[in-house]
């Protein structure tokens, strides 16, 4: 699982040299994509819960997940809404935008408690 883990948290398929995922960015339609990042963190968060005694597989997680939380906030957030461009810029409220987001929040929220 870790090998698994680590390998698919390094595709440049999905993300960029930073480790900011940029597949589902559209701003202007709902697309698979955007569902797809979504998913894949909230994959990460089953994994993450199901493997706590791997501490590499939680550092990978636990690390991963932060990018994605703290791209959220400083470059893709507008106020109280969230870009599905993760990489931003920040734009006006779309649904699939809040919606890719709360998965990196929740998971954010498992992954930094003790």
């Amino acid at each position: 699982m870790t090998n698994i883990t680590a390998a698919a948290v390094k595709s440049p398929v999905w993300q960029g040299s930073n480790g900011i995922i940029t597949e589902g960015a559209s701003k202007t339609s709902d697309n698979d994509g955007v569902g797809f990042k979504a998913i894949f963190i909230r994959g990460l968060d089953e994994v993450s819960v199901r493997s706590t005694d791997n501490s590499a597989l939680q550092i990978i997680i636990h690390s991963y997940n932060d990018v994605q939380y703290n791209t959220l906030l400083e470059l893709a957030a507008n106020g109280t809404s969230y870009s599905p461009s993760w990489p931003g810029p920040a734009q006006e409220l779309t649904t699939w935008g809040q919606m890719a987001a709360l998965d990196v929040m929740v998971t954010a929220i498992n992954t930094n408690s003790p």
